[in-house]
């Protein structure tokens, strides 16, 4: 191989490196070749002694890439030089191949801390926003029976089905119960003594019916409406002759501690009791139970129930797993970082290792 062909290959092997520092390298080769001549050697001597222009190019590029990562320390400058190093043969297939799955790990390890942290983040945050802005709850007028909506009349309420509805059955005006049945239908009432009062309306014309002659005293009676003390009442029930039943209980604070619902076979169910209560929804085979301490989701032959953590509700379940949540990622991540630190240091001075190597041969080379 000539001087000239020489040059000109390896001219091709440093493609893709600055057209200023191929020139530069290029000078420097020539100005060896011109001083080995000079000395007396033989061209096909000196070309024989400096190898595969190919080779000698890969080389050249490998010890480029780190010099502008000496200069420049930065991932993808590193990576440059790795490739470069991968490029010698210097990285065979067995040392390779355990360092890109160890990548992958630390790659997985980086997204499940992640998850973990974001996923513990949102609960956190989830349970916060409940704690700040209040959990749902049924609320009161102070008379109990602020159920449903607001409409005309003050706070309506009202038990609605696909076949009827009864939002202008029963309402609240300043405190009483305004109760306006449908014929068929009926309201079966009950005091905080326990006597019972009855409200239907038979063609066309309302009708009390009342345990006690005391109690009938509690209803006012006009042409459209029977109007009642809502504070003198602790349960209320409207059954409709198509056989749907709703009832409602308020306590002696006039708070609602239970409410049973139930149309065309789907039935509503909640209960409280002090602090805890339960909630339960069925519809056929499905199922929604929500209580303090179990969330139940059942539809036909499937199955999902969460339980609380032992001793806990699962509100503070919930802040329980998400700290942990959040504990773990943070963890993980700080471990991951770690790692990537101790590798980034020990890639660094492998590629080290091999420039001088390679560098050392160059040397050799050019010394013969």
């Amino acid at each position: 191989m000539t001087r000239k062909e020489f040059l000109r290959q390896l001219e091709l092997g440093l493609s893709g490196l600055r057209p200023e520092t191929v020139k530069e390298i290029l000078a420097d080769y020539e100005e060896y070749f011109n001083d080995a001549l000079a000395d007396g050697r033989d061209e096909a001597e000196v070309v024989a002694a400096l190898g595969s222009p190919h080779k000698l190019a890969r080389e050249l590029k490998a010890q480029t890439h780190y010099r502008q990562w000496q200069e420049h320390r930065s991932f993808t400058n590193l990576s440059r030089v790795v490739v470069s190093i991968a490029g010698l043969g210097v990285l065979n297939f067995v040392l390779a191949l355990p360092f890109m799955i160890y990548l992958l790990f630390l790659t997985v390890g980086y997204i499940v801390s992640v998850s973990l942290l974001l996923g513990g983040l949102v609960v956190v945050v989830a349970w916060g926003s409940h704690g700040l802005f209040g959990w749902p709850q049924f609320t009161s007028d102070g008379s109990g029976w602020y159920i449903g909506r607001h409409g005309d009349h003050g706070a309506e309420m009202a038990w609605r089905s696909d076949k009827d509805d009864h939002a202008e059955q029963v309402w609240i005006d300043k405190g009483r119960l305004m109760l306006n049945p449908d014929d068929g239908d009926r309201f079966e009432l009950k005091t905080r003594q326990g006597d019972a009062l009855l409200v239907f309306k038979q063609q066309g014309k309302l009708q009390v019916d009342a345990s006690q002659p005391t109690v009938r005293q509690l209803a006012r009676i006009d042409e459209h409406e029977v109007s009642v003390d809502g504070r003198e009442i602790r349960e209320l029930t409207l059954r409709e002759d198509s056989g749907d039943v709703f009832t409602a209980r308020v306590d002696d604070n006039s708070r609602l501690v239970k409410l049973d619902a139930s149309a065309g076979g789907a039935a509503l169910k909640f209960e409280a009791s002090g602090a805890k209560g339960s909630i339960s929804l069925k519809d056929g085979d499905s199922a929604l139970e929500i209580s303090e301490s179990r969330i139940a989701l059942k539809d036909g032959t499937d199955h999902i129930q969460i339980d609380a953590l032992p001793g806990l509700s699962v509100g503070m379940s919930a802040l329980v797993v998400g700290l942990g949540l959040l504990a773990a990622g943070a963890l993980g991540l700080l471990f991951c970082v770690w790692l990537t630190r101790l590798t980034w240091r020990a890639l660094v001075a492998y590629v080290k290792y091999q420039i001088e190597l390679v560098s050392g041969k160059d040397r050799e080379n050019a010394a013969a």
